[in-house]
């Protein structure tokens, strides 16, 4: 008789998406593109892509409330980002 299949209890882990520093200015000027686009964007795209840069690896640690910063920075500027 064959077991069933085993499952984990635990999520999956995402992997990050990390990248070389001489490849920042790629990082920073796709996320400035998709920024000049957000008006275009559907929210729920908006939020994925949301709820990506608030777990994306960075160079700044210890960024305290980052979900909630990012979100305010979009609200921020309404006019670049339409």
């Amino acid at each position: 008789m064959s077991e069933p299949a085993k499952t984990s209890s635990r999520p999956a882990q995402k992997k990050l998406f990390k990248y070389p520093s001489e490849d920042e200015t790629f990082v920073r000027r796709i996320g400035a593109g998709a920024l000049a686009c957000w008006g275009a964007i559907a929210p729920e795209v908006r939020e994925r892509i949301l709820a990506e840069a608030a777990a994306a690896w960075d160079r700044e640690y210890n960024v305290g409330k980052l979900p909630q910063k990012l979100d305010e920075f979009v609200k921020r500027h309404p006019g670049r980002l339409a």
